[in-house]
């Protein structure tokens, strides 16, 4: 169970950027970050430059893709089992290859333009 002092960090795309920065920052007062990166061979690769840092008592990896509902209840299951609670959330991680009718959209937007804007 979490301890009453300790605080609890869970940081999306925290294997590279602004998410792994965002990492090492918030480890290096004291919080226990845990970096989530859908690539496991990456976020296990950062984690490891943040121990070189000496955060290796601040700093655990869950693979994470958001885009995947499964994905993203083992990371709740993990972080309830491991730590009770989360105090600070980032989600710094992004989403690609966003598919869609944009003709059709181009067609609705258009539409509703020629109706309300005449």
């Amino acid at each position: 169970m979490a301890e009453v002092t300790k605080r609890y960090a869970v940081v999306t795309g925290g294997n590279k950027g602004i998410g792994l920065e965002i990492c090492k920052q918030v480890a290096s007062k004291g919080t226990m970050v845990v970096l989530t990166a859908r690539d496991e061979k990456r976020g296990l690769e950062a984690v490891e430059k943040l121990k070189d840092l000496g955060l290796s008592g601040n700093v655990v990896f869950h693979q994470l893709d958001v885009a995947d509902p499964a994905s993203v209840a083992s990371l709740v299951d993990f972080v309830k089992t491991q730590f009770g609670k989360v105090d600070i959330l980032v989600n710094n991680a992004g989403i690609g290859g966003v598919k869609g009718d944009f003709e059709a959209l181009r067609a609705a937007a258009f539409a509703w333009c020629t109706t309300k804007l005449g």
